[in-house]
This record gives C-alpha cells, sequence and structure tokens, in this order.
C-alpha cells in the first residue's frame, strides 16, 4: 500500500526521488500530488495543505513548479531539470524565433514584458496588454502556458490581489519570472550534455522506472505531444 504524502517535507523527498511528479493525475499508476494526499488536506489553508505546498516549493526555490510536464502541471527536481530543460527549451532564442516568423506577435509581446521587467503575476500581464477575464485573457493564458512548457518563464510563488483601496481580496495569483532568473545556481550546469532526443528519452526512463503499468508510448504522447 502506497505511503501518502502528510507534510511538506514528505512532498519534496519524493519529488526529489522520483525526479519529477504531476500536481494532477495524467495517467493511471503515475505519481502524482493529487494522487499520493488525501482528499482531506487539500484546501484548508494549513501549513498541510498540499494546495500551499506547489507555490512554497517554488518561491522556495526546492523545487520547479507549473506547465511544465509537457504543458501539464507539475514538479522537476534539480536533478531532473537540465534534462527537462533540454527536452523543451527551443534551440534558437526567442529573437531569432521571432525574426523566423516562428513565434506569433502575442507571444513576442508578453515575452517584451518580461525582458523588460522579469516578474510579473498573470493580472499584471493582462493588464499591461490591456485584456480582461472576458476579452483576451483566454489567449494571454495559453501564451502564458506555452512560455512555460518550453522552459521560457516559471512559476516564482504567488501575489494577492490589490484593489484601489490597496486592500488584498480574491485567491492569489500566479507569479512567473524569467527561468534565467528564476533557477538556482548550478541547475543548468550540465543542460548541454545532452540533445533535445536524448533528454526526452530520459526523462521516459525515468518516469517509467516509478510508474508500473504505465507504457513508454502513452507517457512519451502525455508528454511530448502537445
Amino acid at each position: 500500500m502506497m505511503n501518502m504524502l502528510m507534510t511538506y517535507e514528505n512532498f519534496l523527498e519524493r519529488v526529489e526521488t522520483l525526479g519529477f511528479m504531476a500536481l494532477s493525475p495524467l495517467l493511471p499508476c503515475l505519481p502524482s500530488l493529487g494522487g499520493e494526499t488525501p482528499e482531506n488536506l487539500w484546501h484548508t489553508g494549513l501549513d498541510t495543505d498540499p494546495w500551499g505546498w506547489k507555490d512554497r516549493a517554488a518561491e522556495e526555490k526546492r523545487l520547479a513548479y507549473g506547465c511544465i510536464l509537457g504543458g501539464h502541471k507539475g514538479f522537476v527536481s534539480q536533478r531532473m531539470y537540465p534534462i527537462f530543460y533540454t527536452a523543451f527549451h527551443p534551440s534558437l532564442s526567442m529573437p531569432e524565433r521571432w525574426a523566423s516568423g516562428t513565434v506569433g506577435q502575442r507571444t513576442w509581446q508578453i515575452w517584451q514584458i518580461f525582458e523588460e521587467k522579469g516578474t510579473f503575476n498573470i493580472s499584471q500581464i493582462r493588464q499591461s496588454l490591456g485584456v480582461s477575464r472576458k476579452h483576451g485573457a483566454s489567449a494571454v493564458d495559453n501564451t502564458i502556458q506555452q512560455l512555460q512548457k518550453e522552459y521560457y518563464i516559471t512559476i516564482d510563488g504567488n501575489d494577492r490581489k490589490i484593489s484601489a483601496q490597496g486592500k488584498f481580496y480574491g485567491w492569489p495569483v500566479n507569479r512567473y519570472r524569467r527561468v534565467r532568473d528564476w533557477t538556482p545556481a548550478g541547475w543548468l550546469d550540465i543542460s548541454m550534455d545532452w540533445s533535445a532526443t536524448q533528454a526526452r528519452e530520459l526523462i521516459l526512463d525515468e518516469g517509467l522506472a516509478n510508474a508500473d503499468g504505465v507504457t513508454r508510448q502513452d507517457l512519451a504522447k502525455k508528454l511530448f505531444s502537445k
């Protein structure tokens, strides 16, 4: 019987052992935070609430967190981070991709926002682009997800929204930072040791070693086909 994760430290140790973990179940038998924690711990606001662990791990730079498992939300340890970076980060720089026409205007606009000021939460990004939740937010959110998937930006924690009267309101929103600014020293030192193809095979090897019953084809489709 699987031991459930009851504390933040249990969670960190588990991801460090696995190399990576999904936030919610992606495939049967593939480890996920949702699948390895009791339901009654969630959304309590306590230190034992897994919903808070995800942002805390990113803010403390203990684990990377975001849409970084092929666009799916999950966690990556220091050991596996350079491998994921190599597997998903484009070989051309963003200016080169923009010049060649391989990224759209919205992606370029959002990237320029991060280049000018390295850290933004989603509300600030929408405000900078003049979009609202009802008009244009979906396209912005999709671009933010893609930039995470490609390891340009990553979640850095969360912020509380502040009203015009200076009061906090609503649920916390994700705060994002450029990967090159967030990444702790040493995390990317060996990222050039593999090709993208080799890195993807290493990720599949690691995932299959920790997921009985998951096929290589199914895991590859889940992580690399989006």
